[in-house]
């Protein structure tokens, strides 16, 4: 059976020609000119897909039958929910196996070329060992001392390209939650290295002052009384630095990052309720020491009564800026209302700041956890959520695919980190003044940077999958090298010779 869709600045990679994280000013010193044109909306033709289970907790993408489509994953009520990719848009009938929990990350965290989960759950957190076909075994417990975990990621803290966690937990019946990282040993097992003192109700994490070492920012609302965004900066060891803390003026809601200064560097943007049910959007960027917020921006009219909101950022519209979609948790189901701002995008303008919000497909009274990834590798960035109905029960994959964003080069396949180099090809003979376009892919994580190297010396990078840099060179031959660094550090790149006449 066949759905189909059918309704509308981390650590520097190293070689022989790359040095360790090279000078961020000579980075933003290259000549770095997107000639792209963005939209003046983005359409999506939206799908469902039913889990059989009774609710839809969380959803991730990966290739987890390494057959190089991207596959997605449900974690439900008693089930987790595996969805094959048929390219296209097109997805089998889900494969169930019994588990279970919150918010989940895809990696392959015991080292066997599989993909497989880490979840949040009222316990702890669980590790799900994926079989290489869509099933899963539950593997090691994370602190299953009855902490409630409500956010988790994954990222290589201390430099050795192995999966790391990092989750909120919160003692049952304490008002007191931390973050506390688990450095991955490899073979799916994890120990901890950090805990520290913040937390619980948002996590992200990021290299936010680009010393290339992975930092991670929570806000921490309800569980200590403190109203703002807390970052501890990273030491590349597994230890952090004493926490940054800023406190905001609104109730703050939910937490992500990209590059929202069209910088190269990872900044924070955080959503905020004010009064009258308006919901506000401001970044928050470290400089010099501290965390620098801007002013808020009215983002949209909540409806009520709202429960939850779910963040994340990407380039929607293919203009290398990153944006914003927002999702949310709609608590009465018979007075659900699909015209609302319920779910929503806001394109960044790369100032820090975002255009009026535009609605976009909803699917039940609760679609949760959205991200943004190239679903059909066809170079547009595609949405997916989580769906519940509360009030009838069900569950499942909603899937929000790109149809106009502009285009710039299609990835190659994501069964493995690898670069499809679109211009120049190999031997071409190109003007002094050229548009360098590439794309990345990554098995295990996302392609999180792509880099640009020429002769040896780097000449501009994007913090996405895709690569697009104008630059201007001398008469000759030379050779381009396309680098792509997936989530924990590991990289791989792809060469062409050309001659500039």
């Amino acid at each position: 059976m066949l759905y189909r869709h059918s309704s509308a600045g981390a650590r520097e990679s190293t070689s022989s020609l790359l040095t360790p994280f090279t000078c961020l000013a000579a980075v933003l010193a290259a000549t770095l000119l997107f000639s792209v044109q963005a939209p003046a909306a983005v359409t999506f033709t939206a799908s469902e897909i039913a889990s059989g289970d009774q609710y839809g907790n969380s959803i991730v993408s990966g290739d987890f039958n390494s057959d190089g489509i991207l596959d997605l994953v449900t974690v439900n009520y008693s089930t987790i929910s595996f969805y094959k990719g048929l390219g296209g848009g097109e997805y089998a009938a889900p494969v169930n196996s019994t588990g279970f929990g919150g918010q989940a990350v895809a990696a392959d965290f015991n080292g066997d070329g599989n993909l497989d989960l880490a979840v949040t759950y009222l316990g702890g957190a669980q590790i799900f060992l994926g079989g290489g076909d869509g099933t899963f075994t539950e593997g090691a417990s994370i602190n299953d001392q009855g902490y409630v975990t409500t956010n988790i990621a994954t990222v290589d803290f201390n430099g050795d390209h192995i999966p790391d966690i990092v989750v909120n937990e919160c003692p049952l019946q304490s008002p007191s939650c931390a973050t506390n990282v688990y450095l991955g040993k490899g073979d799916g097992t994890f120990e901890q290295s950090a805990n520290l003192g913040y937390g619980g109700y948002g996590l992200v994490v990021g290299d936010f002052n680009a010393d290339g070492y992975q930092d991670v920012a929570v806000i921490d609302e309800y569980y200590a009384g403190f109203n703002g965004v807390i970052v501890y900066l990273g030491e590349g060891n597994g230890q952090f630095q004493n926490p940054l803390m800023l406190k905001l003026t609104d109730s703050t809601l939910d937490i992500a990052v990209g590059d929202f200064y069209n910088d190269r560097i990872q900044t924070l943007a955080i959503l905020t309720e004010g009064t009258n049910n308006d919901a506000y959007i401001q970044t928050v960027q470290y400089s010099d020491g501290q965390l620098v917020a801007s002013n808020p921006q009215v983002a949209y009219k909540m409806p009520s009564p709202y429960v939850s909101f779910y963040m994340v950022a990407g380039d929607l519209n293919g203009d290398f800026k990153d944006d914003i979609v927002i999702s949310g948790y709609y608590s009465q189901y018979s007075n659900f209302d699909p015209s609302s701002p319920w779910n929503l995008y806001m394109l960044g303008t790369g100032k820090g700041t975002f255009d009026a919000h535009v609605n976009l497909p909803t699917y039940s009274n609760e679609d949760e956890y959205p991200f943004i990834r190239d679903l059909i590798l066809d170079s547009r960035h595609d949405i997916g959520l989580a769906w519940s109905a509360n009030s009838s029960g069900g569950g499942g994959a909603f899937v929000l695919l790109n149809q106009n964003a502009k285009t710039n080069c299609d990835p190659p396949p994501a069964n493995a980190l690898g670069v499809n180099i679109c211009a120049p090809t190999e031997g071409e003979i190109v003007p002094a003044t050229h548009t360098f376009k590439g794309a990345g892919n990554a098995f295990n994580g996302i392609a999180k940077r792509m880099e640009l190297w020429i002769d040896g010396t780097k000449v501009g990078q994007n913090l996405e999958d895709q690569l697009n840099v104008k630059t201007t060179l001398t008469a000759g031959t030379h050779t381009a090298a396309f680098v792509v660094v997936d989530s924990f550090d590991s990289y791989t790149s792809k060469s062409v010779t050309f001659t500039v006449k």
